[in-house]
């Protein structure tokens, strides 16, 4: 675990190391041909994040209470729609947007 005195230059650090990362593909300073399949592969990534960063949202309340307090819960229906509307619909922006909505109207209306 990182000590609090180092937790800024701790993010400070992760964020450099990110953006260097980034701005040297994206500058073109690094001239990379990458295979069919790997294009193929980086398809994924965008879902792959999304769902790295829901899916402890969407069990959040049922850490804290029982896991039937999960069912009654506007982030897990909503997690659940994203997961199925991804399966059909390859526009992860599209997704991402359908989702929220879900999630409004589950929040201001069903729970």
């Amino acid at each position: 675990m990182i000590q609090q005195q180092h937790f800024t230059l701790a993010i400070m650090m992760m964020a450099v190391i990110t953006f260097s990362v980034r701005y040297a593909f994206f500058s073109g300073m690094i001239k990379i041909k990458l295979t069919p399949m790997m294009k193929n592969i980086l398809t994924f990534t965008a879902p792959c994040v999304l769902t790295a960063m829901i899916m402890p949202i969407m069990f959040q309340e049922g850490l804290n209470s029982q896991f039937s307090a999960v069912l009654h819960s506007s982030y897990f229906w909503a997690g659940i729609f994203s997961i199925i509307a991804s399966l059909f619909i390859r526009q992860t922006l599209l997704v991402v947007i359908l989702s929220m909505l879900v999630f409004y109207g589950l929040r201001n209306f069903v729970f």
